[in-house]
């Protein structure tokens, strides 16, 4: 198993909060987690390009891809003093508090995060006495459409720090047009249907430098 992040910032949507990103946040996040007494196996930084199938490259939406050796690791980050400063250095910039998404994956995600797309499926399947059940419904549905999808770099896993506890798929692509014509097939489209029908939140991203 291994643990991934996902950071999924909102920030507002001027000249002044893009800069602020480029020039200062991403720079200080950066050299926080790589000083971590227990920094991360990887980390890539990246853009969400569409959000539940609405293009969304024309907006300003950073992303940030990361696997952890183990959970403690990020938990340990979140209580040292840099941790604190880079939250109220994002405040002034964001529309919402940072909620950075943990998760205990098969599979690391280096090979997901290196393709030029990265699209994840998020399912909720919170805490109840049923989320074992819902768990291995959405993997039994995953596992029917990734095997239409055919070979391909994937992962999929559980949250460990959400409020709701969420189940996720994730697929590397190797460029768009692979994406649309592998999605568009008839055998791909059929399989989709059931996971779609599960699905809560979908995004892709690009983290590929």
């Amino acid at each position: 198993m291994a643990i991934t992040e996902f950071v999924l910032p909102t920030f507002k949507q001027d000249i002044e909060s893009i800069t602020a990103f480029a020039k200062i946040i991403a720079p200080f996040l950066s050299n926080l987690v790589d000083n971590h007494t227990t920094p991360p196996k990887l980390k890539h930084f990246g853009k969400v390009v569409s959000e539940d199938g609405k293009d969304v490259t024309g907006d300003f939406r950073p992303c940030l891809g990361i696997e952890w050796e183990q959970a403690s690791d990020f938990t340990s980050l979140l209580t040292t003093s840099g941790f604190g400063t880079f939250k109220s250095m994002v405040q002034p910039y964001a529309t919402a508090p940072p909620n950075p998404q943990l998760y205990e994956t098969d599979f690391g995600p280096r090979e997901v995060l290196a393709r030029a797309l990265t699209e994840v499926w998020q399912v909720k399947v919170g805490d109840e006495t049923d989320a074992e059940e819902k768990v291995e419904k959405a993997r039994k549905v995953w596992g029917v459409f990734v095997d239409a999808v055919g070979k391909g770099t994937r992962i999929q896993g559980t949250s460990l720090n959400q409020e709701e506890r969420l189940w996720i798929g994730v697929l590397g692509w190797e460029s768009s047009e692979i994406r649309e014509t592998v999605l568009g097939s008839p055998v791909v489209r059929e399989a989709k249907k059931s996971l779609d029908a599960l699905v809560w939140k979908t995004f892709v991203a690009s983290f590929a430098q």
